[in-house]
C-alpha cells in the first residue's frame, strides 16, 4: 500500500494536468505581488501601487481555458472597462445621486457581462470593484488619470504574464479539454461501480446522474473552445486535427458507458448480477483504470504513459474476455441473455474507442513538434469569425428583451447595488463600498445559489477577519507582510476554484494584510468590514427573493418540453441516418449532443430546485423522476443509433417509419400537455415479426420498447 501523503500528492499532480489550478495560482501570485515589490524599489510605496496590484490581480483571475491569443484579448477588453469604471467613479464619487445612478448602470452592465460566459463573472466583478474603488476615493480628473496610469501598468503586467507563459504550455488548452472528457468518463465509471457493484454503497441517483451530465458538459466546453477546422482551411494543423478525432472517440466512449449504465439498471438486484458481482467489478474497474490512464497520456504525451495506457487496455480486454466466457456457461433467461449480450457489445465498443485513441496518439507522437503552435492560430481565427454582426445582434436583442430572465437578473443586480451604494454614501460608512462589493459577488441569477453563496461568504469572512486581525496585531515589518501576502494570494486563487468558503477566508486575510500595507489597518475598520459583509449578503438574499425571483418550478415545464423535443429530433435523425435520407455531411451525432445538452439543462434545474425554500420544492421527487426518464430515453436512442449503424440489410426501414409515425404523436401530445395518449399503435409496430429474425434485430426491438416504456413512465408521473 502506498504511503498516503505520496498518494495524495500524485493525485494533485494528476489533477493539475486537467485543471491547472496550481500554475494559475502562481500567475495570480505574480500578478498581485510583483507590483507591490517592484514599484517601491524605484519610487517608494504609495497608495497608487495598490491600484496597479489589484488591476493585475483582477485581470489574471480570468478563468478562460482556451488559447493565449483569446485570453490576452479578453484581458485587454477588461482592462479598458475597469479603467473607464475607475475614472468615472473617482470623478462622481462626491455626489451621492451620481454615485447611485452610476452604480445602477454599472451594475446592470456587469450583470449582463456576467452571464455571457464562464469568465464573464470575473469581468463583471472587476468592473464593479473598480467603480466602487473609485467612488470610495473621489478626486480630480487630473489625479484620476494618474490612478488610471497605474491601472494600465497593472494590466500590461497581467497580459505580459500570459504572453510569457505561452512557450511553456503550447497546445495545452486543447489537450487539457480532451483529457478532461476522459477524466469525466472515468468518474462516471467509478460512480457506476459504486452504485451497482458495492453492496454497502448507498444509492445516490442525484450523484450518479450528475456524473453522467458532466461528460456532456466537458464535451460541450471543449467544442465551444476548439471547433473542427473547415476542410478548406489554409492551415496545416495535424496536431489539432488529431486531437479533435481523439475528442470524438472520448465522446463516443462516454456514450457507450451510458449504455453500460442502462444495462446494469436492467439487471440491478437480479441473481445474474449478484452471482457474477466479482467479475463485473473487475471488468469495470479495469475499464475505469484504462480510461484514467488515457486522460493522463493525452495531456503528458510521454511515451511511458502511453505504454501504461496500452497495458491497462490489454488488462481490460482480458477481463472482458473472462466475463464473456463465464456468462456463456451459465443458464440464463432469454431476457437476461439479450441484456448481457448488449452489455458485452457496449464493452467491445468501449475497447474500440480506446484502441482508436491509442492509434491516434501513436500517430500524433510522430508529428513535428513545430505544429504544436498552429492550434492557437486556428482558435484565434475561429474567435474572430465568431464576431459576426448577425450573431452579435442576436445576443444584444436577447439581452435587452425586458421579459427575459437575463434582463430581469441584471436589473435586480443594478437596483441592489444602487441601494447598497446609497446606504454607503448617505450614512458615510467607512469603507462601506464592501457592502456593494459583497452583494455583487454573492448575488446569482437563482435564489438558491445566492443564499448558499451568501452564507458561505459570511462564514469565510468572519473566520478570515479573526485570523487576519491577529496577524495585523503582530509586530511585523513591512517586508514580512509582503511575504505573507505572497503565500495568502496563492491560497486565494487556489481555493476560489476548489472551495469558495475557504477561498473567501483567504480573501479576507489578504484584504486585511493589504490594508496594513497601505497603513489603513485598524480593528474598527475590520469590524466595519464584517458588518458590511453581513449587510451585503443579507441584501443579496432579500433582493433575490423579492425582485423578480426565478423559481425553478416555473422553468421546469419549458425545459422538460425542450428535452422531449430534442429527444424526438434525435430519434428522427437516427432513423433517417439508417435510411440514408440525411443530407450529405449531416449525421445523428450533433442531434445527440443537442439532446444531452437539453437534458443537462433539465437536470441543472432540479439541482437548483433542491437549494430553494421548501415552499418552492413541491413535487421535486416527481420532477427528478421525469428528468431520469428523459435521460434514459436519450441513452436508448444512442444505443439504437449504434445498433442501426451495424445493420446494413435495410430490412427495418418500413417498420422504423411506422414506429416513428406512431411515437412522434405521443411526443407531441406530451409537449402540448394533452392528457389522452394511446400507446397501442406504437406497441403494435414493435411486435412486428421482422424483429424475430436475429439477435441484432431483437436488440433493436428492446431499445424501441424501452423508449416507449419511459414515455409511459412520464405519463404515469403526470398522474
Amino acid at each position: 500500500m502506498r504511503f498516503q501523503p505520496i498518494k495524495q500528492f500524485n493525485t494533485i499532480l494528476q489533477q493539475e494536468y486537467l485543471e491547472p489550478t496550481i500554475s494559475w495560482s502562481i500567475r495570480v501570485v505574480l500578478a498581485l505581488n510583483v507590483p507591490l515589490i517592484v514599484f517601491p524599489l524605484f519610487s517608494g510605496f504609495s497608495y497608487h501601487i495598490i491600484w496597479a496590484a489589484f488591476s493585475a490581480y483582477m485581470l489574471t483571475l480570468i478563468d478562460y481555458r482556451g488559447s493565449h491569443y483569446k485570453k490576452m484579448l479578453i484581458q485587454m477588453v477588461e482592462a479598458f472597462l475597469i479603467l473607464i469604471a475607475a475614472i468615472l467613479g473617482m470623478n462622481i464619487g462626491n455626489s451621492v445621486a451620481l454615485s447611485v445612478i452610476g452604480m445602477l448602470v454599472i451594475g446592470v452592465f456587469a450583470a449582463l457581462i456576467r452571464n455571457w460566459s464562464d469568465y464573464g463573472s470575473t469581468i463583471g466583478v472587476g468592473v464593479g470593484f473598480f467603480y466602487l474603488f473609485g467612488i470610495s476615493n473621489p478626486t480630480s480628473f487630473t489625479e484620476s488619470l494618474v490612478y488610471g496610469k497605474y491601472i494600465l501598468f497593472g494590466a500590461v503586467w497581467a497580459i505580459a504574464i500570459i504572453f510569457l507563459s505561452f512557450p511553456f504550455s503550447a497546445s495545452n488548452p486543447l489537450r487539457r479539454s480532451v483529457a478532461t472528457i476522459w477524466k469525466r468518463n472515468t468518474d462516471y465509471l467509478d460512480a457506476l461501480i459504486e452504485q451497482f457493484l458495492k453492496p454497502a454503497a448507498k444509492a445516490d441517483l442525484l450523484k450518479i446522474t450528475a456524473k453522467e451530465i458532466e461528460i456532456r458538459s466537458a464535451v460541450d466546453k471543449s467544442i465551444e473552445l476548439f471547433n473542427r477546422r473547415s476542410e478548406d482551411s489554409r492551415f496545416q494543423a495535424e496536431h489539432y486535427d488529431q486531437m479533435i478525432e481523439i475528442r470524438k472517440s472520448a465522446a463516443y466512449f462516454g456514450a457507450s458507458i451510458k449504455l453500460l449504465h442502462e444495462e446494469l439498471e436492467s439487471i440491478k438486484n437480479e441473481p445474474v448480477l449478484l452471482q457474477n458481482q466479482s467479475i463485473f467489478y473487475k471488468t469495470l474497474s479495469a475499464l475505469s483504470q484504462a480510461s484514467a490512464r488515457l486522460s493522463i497520456v493525452i495531456f503528458t504525451f510521454r511515451g511511458e504513459d502511453l505504454t501504461m495506457a496500452k497495458v491497462r487496455i490489454k488488462r481490460f480486454e482480458i477481463a472482458a474476455g473472462i466475463l464473456k466466457k463465464n456468462l456463456q456457461h451459465q443458464e440464463l433467461s432469454e431476457d437476461h441473455k439479450l441484456i448481457l449480450n448488449q452489455f458485452i457489445v457496449s464493452l467491445n465498443q468501449c475497447q474500440q474507442f480506446m484502441e482508436n485513441t491509442i492509434r491516434l496518439m501513436d500517430q500524433k507522437l510522430s508529428f513535428k513538434r513545430s505544429n504544436y503552435f498552429e492550434n492557437y492560430k486556428l482558435s484565434f481565427n475561429h474567435f474572430i469569425a465568431g464576431l459576426q454582426p448577425r450573431v452579435l445582434f442576436q445576443v444584444v436583442r436577447e439581452i435587452f428583451n425586458f421579459d427575459s430572465q437575463q434582463f430581469k437578473y441584471a436589473l435586480r443586480v443594478g437596483l441592489g447595488l444602487a441601494l447598497s451604494v446609497f446606504i454607503f454614501k448617505f450614512f458615510k460608512i467607512d469603507h462601506g463600498h464592501w457592502i456593494a462589493l459583497t452583494l455583487l459577488i454573492v448575488i446569482q441569477p437563482y435564489y438558491g445559489a445566492t443564499r448558499k453563496k451568501g452564507f458561505e461568504r459570511i462564514i469565510g469572512t468572519i473566520a478570515g477577519i479573526l485570523v487576519g486581525g491577529t496577524i495585523m496585531l503582530l509586530p511585523i515589518k513591512h517586508e514580512t507582510f509582503v511575504v505573507i501576502l505572497i503565500f495568502i494570494s496563492f491560497f486565494v486563487a487556489y481555493y476560489l476554484r476548489n472551495n469558495y468558503k475557504v477561498g473567501v477566508f483567504f480573501v479576507t486575510i489578504m484584504l486585511v494584510v493589504m490594508m496594513q500595507l497601505s497603513k489603513q489597518g485598524s480593528w474598527e475598520l475590520i469590524w466595519w468590514r464584517v458588518l458590511s459583509t453581513l449587510i451585503g449578503s443579507a441584501l443579496a438574499i432579500v433582493i433575490s427573493f423579492a425582485f423578480w425571483p426565478i423559481w425553478e418550478k416555473q422553468r421546469f415545464p419549458a425545459l422538460l418540453n425542450s428535452s422531449l423535443n430534442q429527444n424526438l429530433f434525435f430519434l428522427n435523425q437516427v432513423i433517417l441516418s439508417y435510411q440514408k435520407k440525411l443530407p450529405p455531411g449531416i449525421t445523428w451525432h450533433k442531434s445527440r449532443r443537442l439532446s444531452e445538452a437539453a437534458n443537462n439543462n433539465l437536470f441543472a434545474c432540479i439541482q437548483r430546485m433542491y437549494e430553494e425554500p421548501q415552499a418552492h420544492q413541491r413535487q421535486i421527487d416527481i420532477h427528478f423522476a421525469k428528468v431520469g426518464s428523459n435521460i434514459r430515453i436519450s441513452r436508448e436512442i444512442t444505443s439504437l443509433a449504434f445498433a442501426l449503424e451495424k445493420e446494413t440489410s435495410g430490412k427495418l426501414e418500413q417498420v422504423l417509419n411506422e414506429y416513428m409515425e406512431a411515437i412522434q404523436i405521443i411526443f407531441y401530445r406530451f409537449i402540448q400537455q394533452q392528457k389522452e395518449m394511446d400507446f397501442k399503435p406504437v406497441k403494435t409496430v414493435i411486435q412486428n415479426p421482422v424483429f424475430e429474425e436475429n439477435e441484432q434485430f431483437q436488440a433493436i426491438q428492446v431499445d424501441l420498447e424501452k423508449i416507449v416504456f419511459e414515455l409511459e413512465a412520464l405519463k404515469a408521473f403526470r398522474g
